[in-house]
């Protein structure tokens, strides 16, 4: 299974067009789709997060290792329900039928590079320009709007543009607000003492 993922990662960041292609001629159901991508993808997240912040991490410690996986879980996961259930809505305007499942199947696939991402930086957080790959999402992004959904050629670069910020910015507002409540909670639990 792992060796699928890693195989289906690589070809969309390769080789997107054709990933695009077999992605859509796969008939995945919600729950194939979820068991056997999204979920292992975030297991490994988790996993990485949970090594990166206990012993790559400068003070890392078993405390520091749990709340920067439950960050980034929440962040991830957050980011793509948020962001298919908005490209979802605004689907009519690129000429697509609402279908909730087929958007979180195309953001779950598009955001390979964003996870990808959050799997090599735990072991590399002195090398924040590496964030910068993610602007190879929109790239994944324009082909999947062609190959996936077909999008004619006027309104490819908006739903392109859309979708790609969506992707990039809701998981970073979302990381935002979650460090931000686990600051005020620390500073709250250190003015109680």
């Amino acid at each position: 299974m792992f060796k699928e993922i890693f195989l289906t990662i690589i070809h969309l960041i390769t080789s997107p067009q054709s990933a695009w292609r077999s992605i859509k001629k796969d008939e995945e159901d919600q729950q194939e789709f979820l068991s056997k991508f999204l979920h292992p993808v975030f297991g490994i997240i988790a996993l990485t997060s949970f090594i990166g912040g206990l012993w790559f991490t400068r003070d890392g410690n078993v405390e520091l290792a749990l709340k920067t996986t439950i960050v980034n879980i929440i962040t991830l996961y957050g980011g793509y329900l948020v962001t298919a259930h908005i490209v979802n809505e605004i689907s009519f305007r690129y000429d697509l039928q609402k279908q909730l499942f087929t958007f979180r199947r195309f953001i779950g696939y598009s955001s390979v590079v964003i996870y990808s991402l959050y799997i090599i930086m735990p072991f590399f957080s002195n090398f924040f320009i590496l964030w910068l790959f993610s602007v190879y999402t929109a790239y994944i992004v324009y082909i999947g709007a062609g190959v996936f959904f077909e999008i004619a050629e006027n309104k490819k670069k908006k739903f392109t543009i859309a979708s790609t910020t969506l992707i990039l910015f809701i998981p970073l507002i979302i990381n935002a607000i979650m460090n931000f409540l686990i600051k005020k909670w620390q500073w709250n639990r250190q003015l109680s003492i």
